[in-house]
């Protein structure tokens, strides 16, 4: 990942809390922290700009952020309209970064926005002043630093590691930058560390800087302005009346620099620096010169590229493998000291996976909170007045399943606002609140992470949906419907019940890609609805798709895979429990009856061979089966591997693995089973 994708995704996490905050303002009103929030994201985003010379960002970004700054100050009070404005503000932003790191122009559209909104926000600053506002950022720190006292004087200490140029980064620019905060007074290059000419190295670095710096920002924002570089150089900043700071720092830099700075006159040093144990002037107790090869235990954060992880986890995939081969061919050949080490090997694949997927798990709240936007801005362009809630925001899930999810979520907010929530005065004419209810609630249950979508709106009218279907040729005008199969109606393609289209929906597109979405992650969709009271979608998906743990069982000649998380528990099929089912596909078990699935008759296996029968009891939301098998082989840690389009429409079947033996497995998709067996029943 280089500084510029870097840059992309700090610009984007800042944005996405400036969304957050503005949508919580107009949630719960404003305070301190939302109003430093949005100030910080503008500032963040000019300084990290400017560093890259996207002037467009930094000139607009400046004007928004000094609007902030009147706000901050009480000057300015943060309204609704205000609040309106910084939300185009945001989406204006993000076109604007979308262009300079594209390296294409403002133009069109782009550039008529930007002058509105800049004229838009100078005129809610107090001098009101489109002139006096767009005037050089260095000019404007300038005329401030004229009346600044020496609190505000600053010293930098800066190293450039040897591979600083490796970094893409010019320090050139960072001291631009600096210059647009504020003043710097003198810059003394240090070239004491330059080799000799025949050992120099075009690619290395060899100098540093010191720096006195006058500002009146505080030391987050000038650290700030190091943010991309900080893993490539040594950086000091401390105040210059600072008399601790400054006597820790003369205590440990080199002697030659020590005589440039008093040379300078930047600090006065009354010994002599060849002894540089007796410079400090300020009796404190002298601070000793850390070890360089003393282990810091402070702990740092590591971007890395998804895509990285995604082959990480590929790869400790294909060493499962590799290792359960190695664990048969040990237990075939009785070798006591290799099935020892191909257990320990085991033991240490599975932390690694599991470290590997503790990586890929962000909680989801972090992806959700955005929708807040859309289901505000969408119930004000309908009129309606709508309160959404996020409940289970910590559950984690695995990031590739929340980027693939994501636009199914968007599609059936919009639907629940659009088709749901009534407008306020049908509401009040039913005796509810006029204020609609979404709630987008998340929870682990039984292997799967369940994402519900929650409305107390007009529900679903199951009449209404079948004779929709009815009259577009979708069934038959005798068919013999539950509500439940109505519901599902909307899942056609080109279904809808809207009277009129709208750039919101009504054009019969989204249901059905939303469940065939939800379907290629390994997912289920349900949907419950009471008419008058509200309707219910239930989001079933898997934790992860890359590997599971599995319980492998022998169906005939084949070998399957059960997800373990949806196993019960295991019952041989003795010959009492075949006398009591007297021919039934059910058991007695402990009191409760239990459906049983045949499933060699399922997938047309041969007549087994086996003596004994076993059921295998799984679950999945609130049903529970068993599944009759052969034989039962244990736990099994499980690649998923995609079967291809050849089996993509093999219900019961959500994928395959490669045993030790290389023999295939394949997994079953035990909500394809219930539902298949449910559906039997019913005809």
């Amino acid at each position: 990942m280089d500084e510029l994708d870097l840059f992309r995704e700090d610009s984007e996490e800042q944005l996405q809390a400036m969304e957050n905050a503005l949508v919580e303002a107009n949630e719960n009103g404003v305070d301190e922290e939302i109003i430093g929030s949005i100030f910080r994201a503008m500032h963040t985003i000019k300084g990290s700009a400017g560093m890259f010379g996207f002037d467009n960002v930094v000139n607009f970004t400046h004007v928004a952020e000094n609007l902030m700054s009147e706000v901050r100050n009480g000057k300015v009070e943060l309204d609704s309209e205000l609040i309106e404005l910084f939300f185009g503000v945001k989406d204006h932003v993000e076109k604007l970064i979308e262009l300079e790191t594209a390296s294409l122009p403002l133009d069109g559209e782009v550039l008529e926005k930007n002058y509105d909104l800049i004229d838009k926000l100078t005129k809610k600053l107090p001098e009101n002043n489109l002139l006096n506002e767009i005037v050089s950022i260095e000019q404007e720190i300038k005329e401030k630093n004229d009346t600044n006292e020496d609190n505000t004087m600053w010293h930098l200490s800066i190293r450039l590691h040897e591979d600083f140029f490796e970094s893409g980064m010019d320090i050139l620019s960072i001291f631009s930058f600096l210059n647009s905060m504020g003043e710097v007074v003198i810059n003394i290059p240090i070239l004491n560390n330059i080799p000799k000419l025949e050992d120099i190295s075009p690619t290395k670095a060899y100098i540093g800087f010191e720096i006195d710096f006058m500002t009146d920002v505080d030391k987050d924002m000038i650290e700030e302005a190091f943010e991309f570089i900080l893993d490539d150089i040594e950086l000091k900043v401390f105040r210059h009346n600072d008399e601790k700071a400054v006597k820790k720092f003369l205590e440990n830099v080199e002697e030659c620099v020590l005589k440039e700075l008093n040379d300078n006159g930047i600090f006065e040093i009354e010994t002599s620096v060849e002894n540089k144990k007796e410079i400090p002037k300020i009796e404190e107790k002298k601070i000793s010169t850390p070890s360089k090869n003393k282990k810091s235990t402070k702990n740092f954060s590591l971007r890395v590229e998804s895509t990285k992880v995604d082959q990480l986890m590929n790869q400790i995939s294909e060493m499962v493998i590799a290792n359960a081969k190695v664990a048969q061919m040990a237990e075939l050949k009785e070798d006591n000291e290799l099935e020892e080490a191909s257990e320990t090997l085991t033991h240490l694949l599975e932390e690694i996976r599991n470290s590997v997927m503790s990586i890929r798990m962000v909680p989801v709240e972090d992806s959700f909170i955005k929708f807040k936007r859309i289901v505000t801005d969408t119930a004000k362009k309908l009129g309606k007045d709508i309160e959404f809630i996020i409940t289970g925001g910590d559950t984690e899930l695995d990031k590739t399943v929340i980027e693939k999810i994501n636009d199914p979520l968007v599609h059936m907010l919009r639907n629940s606002i659009d088709h749901g929530i009534e407008m306020p005065p049908e509401r009040i004419a039913k005796g509810k609140n006029p204020k609609g209810r979404i709630e987008l609630k998340t929870y682990p249950d039984a292997g799967t992470i369940v994402i519900e979508i929650i409305d107390d709106g007009a529900g679903l009218d199951s009449e209404k949906l079948k004779q929709k279907a009815i009259d577009k040729g979708l069934i038959d005008s005798n068919a013999n419907l539950t509500d439940k199969e109505c519901f599902e109606l909307i899942f056609h393609a080109g279904f809808s019940t809207a009277s009129q289209v709208s750039d919101i929906s009504g054009r019969g597109v989204g249901m059905d890609v939303v469940r065939r979405n939800i379907e290629e992650l390994r997912g289920k969709i349900e949907i419950d609805s009471i008419l008058g009271k509200g309707t219910k979608f239930t989001i079933r998906l898997p934790l992860t798709l890359a590997i599971i743990d599995g319980f492998l069982v022998q169906v005939g000649n084949s070998k399957f895979v059960i997800p373990l998380d949806m196993i019960q528990e295991c019952i041989e099929l003795t010959k009492d429990y075949k006398e009591k089912m007297k021919g039934n596909n059910f058991v007695n078990l402990r009191g409760e009856i239990l459906p049983i699935f045949d499933v060699r008759k399922y997938f047309n296996e041969d007549k087994s061979y086996y003596e004994r029968e076993n059921i295998v009891v799984v679950r999945y939301a609130n049903y529970y089966i068993g599944l009759l098998v052969d034989e039962l082989f244990g736990e099994y840690h499980t690649v998923i591997k995609p079967l291809g389009e050849v089996f993509s429409n093999v219900a019961g079947i959500s994928g395959g693995s490669i045993l030790g033996s290389g023999e295939v497995a394949l997994i079953f998709d035990i909500p394809a089973l219930i539902d298949y067996y449910i559906k039997q029943q019913r005809s």
